[in-house]
């Protein structure tokens, strides 16, 4: 079992990553996810070099998916969290493959749906496994860990831009509320979120993305909106100094430390 869905998993990152290239140099539907993006702009939307974050991502996923095979394959150690992930994984990923097709295709309330399908995906992976709650070795940590931290935190920053990307479409006008408030409520949730991350889940990596994410928001409105962008950067700042807090607090469990033990063995 643990062989078949190492497996699987490993093709559902190789299949987002080619859904997602083809998409953007083929052009499906005369169109790319960020022209379609800058189509329903909206104030939460972080500045355009944010996005490059899908490179890391995806090395990581890959690098995840090929762990798993090595494990299933090529090694006697227990592997718990195989398992554990089971095809979440895999369904997170076929999701948001599809999520590429529908966005571009611009069903953007169905698109809503799937994201919110790949958050939900992640969400059990991260319950099952017990993410980030026990003392794991350092390649647990680095290669299944990490990589579901950077997807899931980016994903939940992404499932309010693509919410908020949706209510423009339909041409919300935001109703007792301003754009502008709307945004900074937008912006308080995304870093509660993100707090709850670090000191209930420990997941500080999850966090390090809403800190790339709100510091992008902050450089796109810094000319432009600077009550949006000076508090996207205090959010910024916020959940950095709790991450670091949090980091020096937990410093005996250190994955930096861990790896220098494992160099030293």
């Amino acid at each position: 079992m643990k062989k078949t869905l190492s497996v699987i998993n490993v093709l559902s990152v190789l299949l987002v990553i080619v859904v997602n290239y083809l998409s953007q140099t083929m052009r499906w539907n005369n169109t790319t996810i960020g022209e379609i993006s800058n189509t329903y702009s909206n104030l939460f939307t972080p500045a355009s070099y944010a996005f490059a974050i899908w490179g890391i991502i995806f090395l990581s996923l890959l690098a995840y998916g090929i762990f798993q095979v090595r494990r299933a394959f090529f090694s006697g150690k227990k592997s718990k969290f195989i398992g554990q992930t089971g095809y979440w994984f895999t369904i997170a990923n076929v999701l948001n493959a599809t999520w590429v097709i529908t966005f571009v295709y611009d069903y953007t309330g169905l698109s809503v749906l799937i994201m919110l399908g790949i958050l939900f995906s992640l969400i059990k992976i991260v319950l099952n496994t017990n993410m980030e709650r026990w003392d794991a070795p350092i390649e647990v940590i680095a290669l299944v860990w990490w990589p579901i931290c950077l997807y899931s935190g980016w994903i939940s920053v992404a499932t309010i831009a693509n919410i908020a990307a949706y209510l423009t479409k339909l041409g919300w006008n935001g109703g007792v509320l301003s754009e502008i408030n709307w945004t900074i409520l937008m912006i308080a949730i995304a870093t509660l979120l993100n707090i709850f991350m670090i000191w209930k889940r420990c997941m500080r990596e999850f966090a390090a993305v809403g800190v790339w994410a709100l510091f992008a928001i902050y450089v796109r409105h810094q000319n432009s909106l600077e009550s949006i962008a000076y508090i996207a950067l205090a959010a910024s700042i916020f959940v950095l100094v709790n991450i670091g807090i949090h980091g020096f607090m937990n410093r005996k469990t250190n994955p930096f430390i861990k790896l220098q033990e494992r160099i030293k063995e």
